[in-house]
């Protein structure tokens, strides 16, 4: 019955899905159809006034190296359009996150078939990321700026269209031209999602590209990335005079989370908070101050990259202990994460739980499925492998794990179906036995 009603199953799923969170923020219409005040949002809303990326930090604060173009020109074109947080500006924004968030739904859930998860699985996964939210202030307030839930889209959709390729067989320099065009897209969204893609590319090409393909098809993936990014290089080497794919805010987020207070920490969360005050200048006049003593933000971001980068040097140690408690947080996040923006984000210690279960769930799924040596796990490791090293230099927020969430969600579902299956399936026979036992027939 599930098999041929599984279509309208996932599309009634997903359409709920979006209304209950487009319910969600009306409930609260005076706060949550706020603009979330973030640095994005900032320049979002110069954008709409001036044409020009600036003013991430304050008013005044100059040309932005701290976002990337699309989310930002998108939002300043609608501000542009509809009046900087007008409520209609941020309904707008509101519903084009609620539908990217359906699509990511899909995307995963066409993902879980390729992973061979079982339709019972796969459908009370939907269910769950659909109804049991991980964050929805996330969902609809903080992505209707923000390029989480797009970043997150893309990989799934992504990693679908990989398996794809090496299910039907051999790549042709057609496919991967296609392929590139839209990693480089990737890139200009989010750098870590793209290195996974790429990742998965190479893996899939050694299988089923021939080798006399390889530098052609490099130089294919080399000319979509220039070709995607090509006019936002050449922005940064006009503004910056030096070259820059992406954003230039990294060394501030490696500073962030890489100090020598940060080792031994009793409250991570006090910590986290004194450190953006001394160095992220959207959080302190002494940090805007510091930023404005030198010539541009991207260099105030340079001059942190190479304080960071020498305690890192001089501490191996301390920075392999930070970054293994990264990894931890960003797979089993502690509470206070859950209101990092101070919110008053409610029901933290039973999403916690949830989470941290799912998360076991998923990540036991994963070893057996490698154990049982699956070619499409272990082409996912290999996507999630890149941002996770990335995610694990700097602090970790529920924002970036949002890029695995209903990913895990898909697993632990896997697992927690494999087990229960043959008890299921036991009780129904039973129960048919005894059926069949009442009406004289013979049970099957």
């Amino acid at each position: 019955m599930l098999g041929r009603r599984e279509r309208w199953i996932v599309a009634a799923t997903l359409a709920l899905a979006f209304v209950v969170r487009m319910a969600w923020l009306l409930v609260g219409p005076a706060s949550r159809l706020e603009p979330h005040r973030s640095e994005m949002w900032r320049v979002a809303a110069t954008f709409a006034r001036t044409g020009t990326l600036a003013d991430a930090y304050a008013p005044g604060s100059g040309i932005s190296s701290h976002v990337g173009p699309f989310n930002t020109i998108l939002e300043g074109l609608i501000y542009r359009a509809f009046g900087i947080g007008s409520p209609v500006s941020e309904m707008i924004l509101a519903v084009i996150a609620g539908a990217v968030i359906c699509a990511l739904f899909y995307l995963l859930y066409r993902l879980a078939i390729e992973l061979g998860i079982p339709l019972v699985a796969r459908l009370s996964a939907l269910a769950a990321i659909s109804f049991i939210p991980f964050s929805f202030f996330l969902e609809v307030v903080d992505f209707r700026i923000r390029e989480g839930a797009f970043a997150a889209a893309i990989l799934a959709g992504m990693l679908w269209w990989a398996f794809t390729l090496d299910r039907r067989g051999p790549l042709t320099l057609r496919q991967i031209g296609l392929f590139g065009l839209a990693a480089g897209f990737a890139f200009l969204i989010n750098p870590g999602v793209a290195l996974g893609v790429y990742a998965v590319l190479g893996l899939v090409a050694l299988k089923r590209l021939p080798l006399r393909y390889w530098v052609p098809a490099a130089a294919i993936l080399l000319a979509g990335l220039l070709a995607v990014n090509g006019a936002w290089i050449v922005r940064n080497e006009m503004v910056y005079h030096r070259f820059m794919l992406s954003r230039g805010n990294f060394g501030l987020e490696l500073a962030v989370a890489n100090h020598a207070r940060a080792v031994d920490a009793k409250d991570p969360r006090d910590v986290f908070d004194a450190r953006m005050a001394e160095i992220h200048p959207a959080f302190s006049p002494e940090a805007l101050a510091r930023l404005k003593a030198y010539p541009q933000d991207v260099d105030y971001f340079s001059a942190l990259s190479r304080e960071t980068t020498a305690w890192i040097k001089g501490h191996p140690g301390d920075f392999a202990k930070l970054s293994v408690r990264h990894l931890r947080d960003l797979y089993y996040p502690p509470a206070w994460l859950w209101d990092l923006y101070k919110t008053g984000e409610h029901g933290r210690v039973p999403k916690q739980t949830y989470v941290w279960l799912v998360t076991t769930l998923a990540l036991a799924d994963l070893t057996f499925a490698l154990f049982r040596r699956s070619r499409v796990h272990f082409l996912l490791c290999a996507a999630i492998a890149m941002p996770t090293l990335l995610y694990i230099i700097v602090q970790p927020t529920l924002r970036y794990r949002y890029l695995f969430d209903g990913l895990l969600v898909f697993l632990a579902a896997d697992l927690a179906w494999r087990l229960a299956a043959p008890i299921v399936t036991r009780v129904l026979g039973s129960r048919a036995a005894l059926v069949a036992t009442k009406t004289g027939e013979e049970p099957a």
